[in-house]
């Protein structure tokens, strides 16, 4: 039976890192595209190091739901606006990302800072909303970029001490709207800010403010291959195409991928409409695919868990519509939330477990 708010499993949620048990850094990444036509898409590569066995979870308007507090008293009591779906992990009915009706899209990053403690008073308890549950509630409450700002203001938030990780998780979580207004909800001594986000990329630590700075190290980088130097006497050209993203950190690391990410999504031809934005967003995440083995954590035992990317993600904000694939299907699967806008209670559709179809076109031969 999938359970509301199970404790021991919702912290799964923020896989975008972990650091023991050993379950290794995570390397989540996300990054937005706008077409000419005005379509939003988002892609988000989902990186961890066990089976997070996630099921695409699709969530009517009715739905009640409960902030979780520290001590497990009751919190915010807040009903679903608006439908919405995502994938859940490990079989919780919470959702680690999502799109609701509205083309709002919300999506939690593991962002284990120092920065990211919170304190929550007793008397702020009816007014909790776990950090948990952030994607579900602004999911199920909120229109648009402007609103999120508006609502976060109205709530207090709660941590929870994960006893199979021996560890309070965080994160931090982008927000972009079907305008293509972005921002990300980060916290810095104990209060949840919005940051504008005007290059609509996400990945873990460090803070969001200082990623942006980040990008000053990389101005040199451009679309257009290098035009070749005079040494002396020697001419030196460059030795292929791409001269002009040399330099371009190709590691797994949050502020590498950060990078990479900003100056790959921008630096694309502009597309021109829906198709073409949803056509990009799978060639700009597939630079973040990370397969299994080439990035892993070795606890003090020796035993190492591989973080791997288990699945993708692309959401088309205009239409609402999720396109995703998982490791072991590559093949591209779709659903429509417009379908689901009258459903009476939360379903479920799996994705990962579900095994790849190949076309053969040998009769094509001519």
């Amino acid at each position: 039976m999938r359970l509301l708010f199970s404790v021991s499993c919702v912290w799964l949620f923020l896989v975008c890192l972990l650091a023991s048990v050993p379950v290794p850094a995570a390397a989540c990444t996300g990054m937005r595209v706008i077409a000419k036509d005005g379509t939003v898409a988002f892609a988000r590569s989902m990186e961890f190091g066990l089976d997070t066995k996630s099921s695409l979870m699709v969530t009517p308007r009715s739905l009640s739901w409960t902030g979780i507090t520290p001590k497990g008293e009751t919190g915010l009591h807040w009903k679903n606006a608006y439908a919405f779906m995502g994938p859940d992990i490990f079989g919780d009915a919470l959702p680690a990302e999502g799109i609701n009706e509205k083309g709002l899209y919300v999506g939690a990053f593991f962002f284990q800072e120092p920065s990211a403690n919170v304190h929550t008073e007793p008397a702020d308890y009816p007014k909790v909303v776990s950090l948990l549950q952030i994607p579900a509630w602004l999911l199920g409450t909120c229109a648009t970029v402007d609103e999120v700002r508006h609502a976060i203001k109205t709530i207090a938030l709660s941590e929870t001490f994960v006893k199979s990780i021996d560890m309070i998780p965080h994160g931090h979580w982008i927000v972009i709207d079907n305008q293509g207004k972005s921002i990300v909800l980060e916290i810095t001594d104990s209060k949840l800010h919005a940051y504008d986000n005007p290059v609509g990329v996400l990945t873990n630590a460090p803070e969001f403010p200082w990623q942006l700075t980040n990008l000053r190290n990389y101005v040199n980088l451009h679309a257009i291959n290098a035009a070749p130097q005079k040494l002396g006497d020697l001419t030196v050209v460059p030795a292929g195409q791409g001269s002009g993203m040399l330099g371009l950190p190709g590691d797994y690391t949050p502020p590498s991928r950060f990078v990479r990410a900003v100056f790959l999504s921008n630096f694309a031809k502009p597309v021109t409409n829906d198709g073409e934005a949803v056509i990009l967003a799978w060639n700009l995440i597939n630079n973040f695919s990370i397969p299994v083995g080439v990035s892993g954590e070795q606890d003090a035992t020796g035993k190492t868990a591989y973080d791997y990317t288990q699945w993708q993600t692309v959401y088309d904000l205009t239409r609402h519509l999720i396109y995703f694939r998982t490791y072991d299907n590559q093949n591209i699967r779709t659903v429509s939330l417009d379908k689901f806008l009258n459903g009476k209670k939360s379903l479920f559709i799996p994705m990962v477990g579900v095994k790849a179809t190949y076309q053969d076109v040998s009769g094509e031969a001519k």
